[in-house]
């Protein structure tokens, strides 16, 4: 059975929590939550539909083979970041890149020095214009409670890139209840807004919830944004677990996944939008983007012209998750 990002985080969490389910025991359960049952299509039936979007595309990477997830484009459209998924275990997760060759074309590079730790999680890119660097790891989480961290993105050379300066990004906002997770996070470009996924995992390999989160960021540490709730409250239902949000240039739209709080099914994976007319008002009842179809399909992630948005799902005939677009 192939699962999405989605559980990546939680099986992390499990090891760290020192959980003491059996294997055995963890399969069953998901092989029951993947059993159809129309009470899951409540959080699915939900939601309008989004139509402006098309044109769904695979993105190549010439000279990489294995799982990409969670793409990240920078601001100047020349640069895709993305997380892997190792067969060796999630522990062993890195960020990688490649420059553009074309729209559908990439040209893959290697690792991103400065955000590799051979020992944990590091994954989820997310970059603004001013070329901050964030992303999710587990190396302090054990005895912190922190995943979130950030550096400074520079250029060494023709196609070489590097981030430095790495240091937590949470310390003040970390939820330190056991059980609780930041599992993953983007900046908005002018890099003034954070937004983050919290989960909350109770012995299970996924989130028993997962709630999006607001947080203002300066000087790359974040703080508490005091009407987080009040700007999501259409975006959190109570009937879905929400996850891996990204803002529109002007933080006018809101891009997030979804998935029932009953399911871990691929097939009931979506990616909706939600607008607002302005930054003082509520995000309004958030859209299923129609355009987007396939299994496990997870972490939309908007250009900054607003003109294509990638994610990722996987590919049953490959055996991995790869990267696509759509385009407006």
């Amino acid at each position: 059975m192939k699962l999405g990002k989605f559980l990546l985080f939680g099986l992390i969490t499990l090891q760290l929590l020192q959980n003491s389910c059996r294997s055995s025991q963890d399969s069953a359960t998901k092989d029951a939550l993947e059993t159809s049952d129309p009470n899951t299509k409540t959080c699915l039936n939900q939601w309008d539909t989004n139509s402006e979007w098309s044109n769904q595309q695979e993105i190549q990477i010439t000279g990489y083979s294995q799982s990409a997830m969670e793409p990240k484009v920078s601001a100047d459209g020349g640069v895709l970041f993305w997380n892997d998924k190792p067969a060796g275990g999630d522990t062993l997760m890195n960020i990688h890149y490649a420059v553009k060759q074309s729209d559908q074309s990439w040209l893959y590079i290697g690792t991103v020095p400065g955000t590799v730790d051979n020992a944990n999680l590091d994954g989820v890119p997310a970059l603004d214009s001013a070329l901050n660097f964030y992303f999710i790891s587990t190396r302090s989480y054990a005895t912190n409670q922190q995943t979130i961290y950030g550096g400074q993105l520079g250029v060494l050379g023709v196609n070489s890139l590097a981030v430095t300066s790495v240091a937590s990004v949470d310390s003040a906002v970390k939820n330190t209840q056991s059980g609780y997770l930041d599992m993953d996070i983007d900046i908005s470009w002018d890099g003034q807004l954070m937004v983050v996924s919290r989960a909350f995992f109770a012995g299970n390999p996924y989130p028993e919830t997962s709630e999006l989160t607001l947080f203002n960021v300066s000087s790359r540490q974040a703080s508490s944004l005091a009407n987080s709730s009040d700007i999501l409250a259409n975006i959190n239902s109570s009937l879905c677990r929400s996850y891996a949000g990204t803002l529109s240039d002007d933080k006018k739209e809101l891009y997030f996944t979804i998935i029932p709080k009953t399911s871990i099914a691929g097939s009931d994976f979506r990616i909706l939008v939600a607008k607002r007319v302005s930054l003082t008002e509520p995000f309004g009842k958030p859209q299923v983007i129609s355009a987007i179809t396939g299994s496990y399909v997870e972490g939309p992630s908007l250009t900054q012209d607003g003109k294509k948005l990638y994610f990722h799902k996987f590919d049953s005939a490959a055996g991995r998750f790869k990267i696509y677009q759509v385009s407006r």
